[in-house]
């Protein structure tokens, strides 16, 4: 231990004990479409589930999707609502005009995706973690992504059969965007519920994974008294005024109790007032306990063939009729298919159409039977996230020898990372300076030890020997060490980006890495631009500049060797990499000063550091490196 004589109690102060972190809620985003409310009620399963698990969440969606998502989850304080454009309804029109429509509609709907995408990567590292169910543009590069889709092929209308496998793919490759894509199904090509939906080779090279059914219906230890249940929501609105006063006029003729759910938060009924009766009644919107009251009172249920009230169905054990909505080929294909495995009674909406003989079709139907339900879906699906939203414990190593001025910027930038303050630490170790260093570092140590672990300590002079004693201060539970130099500067979502990064691309076989390094501002286009030829020459070379980053059990048997005071970094990656790959992060978090770079000048200085890479180890050895301060 080297004394200075600026502390003469360095002894006493060099390690601090330090109270357990802080932490805030974490944050997700849930981006839900709005075209039918079955993508609201799948997703608000997941979305409770993350509430309990404390987390802050943000939600997109609009209409009617997002005005059901306000109602069932009203006593919540955890959410922020965001009312965003949503994609045009597909498949909409009559005759030629539904062709216009679909060209017309699929060009916006690119258009969106891609607005979306651009205005939401801005602040995607606010999130842990984003979900869509239906929304292709909320994907980041640097927040793990998640996408809820069966519906991975498409049925296309008549006449363009001969082009499905260009939808299919385009699909398939916007999909693939995403870390990972759950499939509400099950995986047995002969005992799942969407069919050719999601099982299809599109498949074979994306990220996926079959979770099972998804139902917000919770089950209720009540008695089935509605003969029938009618839930008629949908997004094509030119076909569904028809179609309920035509169930509506029908309904008289049956039985039993009869009740009507619109699906419409905007509807109050007014237009059906006329139908109704003692043993009919009619509910614009069912929300809430009401909601799962009455779909689990229901004997029989009659329903659009939506796929999320396919999963209700046979999350219940529900006999059902599916009338798809004209001309949507989805609901036309899950129709015929589950009608064809006798599963449920599938029939066309037209003006022949008979409900009561239909009805008497669904007792002869066999319940499909599930292999799981809806509760082990999402213990699948949480599990499954768990690997790429985990978050990784960092320990950041700073060598500080006479770094006065640059100490106390680089300090309060890593100590206000947007990351949790209990998963990662800081160690400052002091080499040896002369000026007030150390008494700055003790200033922060004592500002912040009570939210954030934060160490000063002391060390031998030389580079090799700062990072070693560090080394010996990190955590026993640090999982990544961070070798950064006092002048370089975190932005508030680097290690955000960097656990984002390592998680995404398998942290197990990765040993030692780096990150891109931009020049502090105010930064020149001059070197910017050789600070961009620096990061692609480490890249290539595998070696790095201002900061490495390390698996920690990896470098605490690896050290440095004492007896390099420059180099040292290269000598280590080496080592390290005899482990596990070598990776370069391009993150846009991390500077660090130009200074070394305007004292001897950029070309020189890259000239130099080749120099000094190609020398052998023992010509390095014990020879001075000059500071520039």
């Amino acid at each position: 231990m080297q004394a200075n004589h600026q502390h003469s109690n360095a002894a006493n102060l060099g390690h601090h004990s330090v109270k357990p972190a802080t932490t805030t809620a974490p944050r997700a985003l849930f981006a839900v479409s709005s075209l039918g409310l079955g993508h609201a009620t799948r997703s608000l399963v997941l979305i409770n589930a993350f509430l309990a698990q404390g987390y802050q969440i943000t939600i997109v969606s609009t209409g009617n999707a997002l005005a059901f998502m306000r109602l069932e989850l009203a006593e919540s304080t955890a959410i922020d609502w965001q009312d965003r454009q949503d994609y045009p309804p597909l498949e909409r029109g009559i005759g030629w005009h539904f062709y216009r429509y679909l060209i017309l509609d699929l060009i916006k709907t690119w258009i969106i995706i891609q607005k979306e995408h651009r205005e939401f990567e801005r602040k995607s590292t606010e999130y842990d973690f984003i979900f869509s169910d239906g929304r292709y543009g909320f994907y980041s590069r640097w927040s793990p992504s998640f996408i809820l889709s069966h519906q991975i092929a498409f049925v296309p209308p008549k006449g363009l059969k001969e082009i499905s496998w260009l939808s299919d793919h385009l699909n398939a490759a916007a999909l693939k965007k995403f870390d990972q894509i759950f499939i509400p199904d099950y995986p047995c090509p002969s005992n799942n519920l969407s069919g050719n939906l999601s099982h299809t080779p599109v498949l074979n090279d994306a990220r996926n994974q079959y979770v099972g059914i998804l139902s917000s219906y919770p089950h209720l230890n009540i008695n089935q008294d509605i003969d029938y249940l009618f839930v008629v929501s949908g997004y094509l609105q030119e076909h569904k005024e028809t179609f309920v006063k035509s169930l509506l006029q029908q309904a008289h003729q049956l039985a039993g109790v009869k009740v009507f759910i619109l699906g419409d938060a905007k509807a109050g009924g007014g237009n059906y007032k006329e139908f109704e009766e003692d043993n009919l009644i009619i509910y614009p919107l069912a929300s809430g306990l009401l909601r799962q009251e009455l779909f689990n009172r229901a004997q029989c249920v009659i329903s659009r063939a939506g796929y999320t009230t396919v999963m209700d169905l046979v999350e219940h054990g529900k006999k059902a009729l599916l009338i798809p909505t004209p001309n949507q080929t989805e609901q036309e294909y899950l129709g015929y298919y589950l009608g064809s495995l006798n599963h449920f009674v599938s029939k066309e909406q037209s003006l022949a159409f008979d409900l009561c003989s239909a009805l008497d079709e669904t007792q002869q139907t066999k319940i499909f039977t599930p292999p799981w339900q809806t509760s082990e879906s999402v213990a699948k699906i949480i599990e499954s996230m768990g690997r790429l939203i985990y978050k990784n414990f960092f320990t950041i190593i700073i060598p500080a020898h006479n770094e006065e001025k640059e100490l106390g910027r680089t300090l309060d930038a890593i100590l206000a990372q947007r990351y949790p303050a209990d998963r990662f630490e800081v160690i400052v170790v002091e080499n040896g300076s002369t000026d007030a260093t150390w008494a700055i570092a003790e200033q922060f140590v004592a500002k912040y030890e009570s939210v954030q672990s934060i160490q000063l300590v002391q060390s031998e002079l030389g580079v090799s020997n700062a990072k070693n004693a560090g080394l010996s201060r990190a955590a026993a539970q640090s999982e990544w060490v961070i070798f950064c130099d006092a002048d370089t500067q975190f932005a508030p979502h680097a290690l955000h980006q960097m656990n984002t990064w390592i998680n995404r691309h398998g942290s197990m076989a990765l040993s030692v890495g780096t990150t891109r390094v931009l020049p502090a501002e105010p930064a020149s286009a001059y070197a910017r631009c050789w600070f961009g030829l620096y990061d692609f020459i480490h890249r290539l070379t595998r070696s790095s500049y201002a900061i490495q980053v390390a698996r920690t059990p990896i470098a605490r048997g690896i050290g440095f060797d004492p007896e390099l005071s420059f180099s040292e970094d290269l000598v280590f990656i080496r080592d390290c990499r005899r482990y596990g790959r070598f990776f370069f992060i391009p993150s846009d978090q991390i500077t660090t000063s130009v200074r070394r770079f305007e004292a001897k000048g950029y070309f020189r200085q890259g000239v130099r550091w080749l120099i000094e890479s190609l020398m052998p180890v023992r010509m390095k050895k014990k020879r001075s490196y000059d500071v520039i301060r």
